[in-house]
C-alpha cells in the first residue's frame, strides 16, 4: 500500500507542474497578443496624412515675348512693344528711330544710322561693337561717363567733342554736356561706325545711339537687348 501511495503523489505533483507551465505559456501568449492588438489599434487610430507636392507653376517671361519684330529693307530688329517707331526726319542721314514717348525728350530713344554716319556725333558713354558678317557683336557693356577719363591733353573739347578712347577704340566724348546720358556705338572700323556684311544685302555701315532722359534711374537693358537681335538680311 505504501508504494502505491507514493506513486500517486508523484503523479499529482507532475500534473500540477504541467498545468502551471501551460498557464504560464498561455499567459505569455496573452501578453504578446495584447501588445500586438494595442499596437495595431494605435496604428489604425493614427491620422493618415498624405503630403503631395503641388506641381510648380512656372511663368517664363522672355525678352522676345515683350517685343515686336521690325523688318526694314536691309535688316531686322526686335524692339519693346511699348516703344513707337517714328517717321524718318528730313536731313542727310538715313535713320530709324524708336522712342517711348511722342516728344522723345522725357523717356528713351533708340536711333539707327545706316550708311550716312554722323562722324562728329559726340556721346557720353560708348559701347564697343564689332561686325561678324551680318551679325552685330557687343564687346561688354557701355563705358562710364567719358567726362571722368577724357580730361586735358589731346582730349580738349571742340564742336565735335573730345577725341577719346575706350578699350583702344576711338570715339567722341561730349564733355560739354556731362549730365546728358547718350550711349553711342563705335568699333575698330572707325569712329561711330561698324561695318556689317551680308550675302544678300551687301556691305553697310551702322551707328547705334541710345538716349536716356531718365538719368536718375538709367536702364540700358532695352538698348543691349535690341542690339542682340539686330541682323542684316
Amino acid at each position: 500500500m505504501a508504494e502505491v501511495y507514493s506513486l500517486d503523489t508523484r503523479g499529482k505533483k507532475r500534473k500540477k507542474w504541467i498545468k502551471r507551465i501551460i498557464w504560464l505559456i498561455v499567459f505569455i501568449l496573452l501578453i504578446f497578443l495584447t501588445i500586438f492588438v494595442v499596437a495595431k489599434i494605435r496604428e489604425e487610430l493614427k491620422p493618415k496624412v498624405t503630403i503631395k507636392q503641388a506641381t510648380p507653376i512656372t511663368t517664363k517671361v522672355t525678352y522676345e515675348s515683350k517685343t515686336k519684330r521690325y523688318e526694314e529693307v536691309n535688316f531686322g530688329i526686335d524692339i519693346l512693344t511699348g516703344w513707337k517707331q517714328m517717321p524718318r526726319p528730313a536731313g542727310p542721314y538715313k535713320t530709324y528711330i524708336w522712342q517711348t514717348s511722342e516728344s522723345g525728350t522725357n523717356g528713351q530713344v533708340l536711333t539707327i544710322y545706316e550708311d550716312t554716319i554722323p562722324v562728329n556725333f559726340a556721346v557720353n558713354r560708348v559701347l564697343i561693337v564689332r561686325g561678324e558678317g551680318e551679325n552685330l557683336v557687343q564687346e561688354g557693356a557701355a563705358s562710364d561717363n567719358c567726362a571722368k577719363y577724357t580730361r586735358g591733353g589731346t582730349t580738349a573739347q571742340n564742336q565735335s567733342g573730345a577725341a577719346a578712347k575706350w578699350q583702344d577704340v576711338e570715339f567722341l566724348c561730349d564733355q560739354n554736356n556731362k549730365q546728358r546720358d547718350v550711349i553711342g556705338t563705335s568699333s575698330l572700323d572707325g569712329v561711330n561706325t561698324v561695318i556689317l556684311k551680308s550675302p544678300t544685302s551687301g556691305t553697310h555701315k551702322y551707328f547705334f545711339t541710345y538716349s536716356n532722359y531718365n538719368a536718375a534711374n538709367p536702364d540700358y537693358g532695352p538698348f543691349y537687348d535690341a542690339l542682340k537681335t539686330f541682323r542684316m538680311k
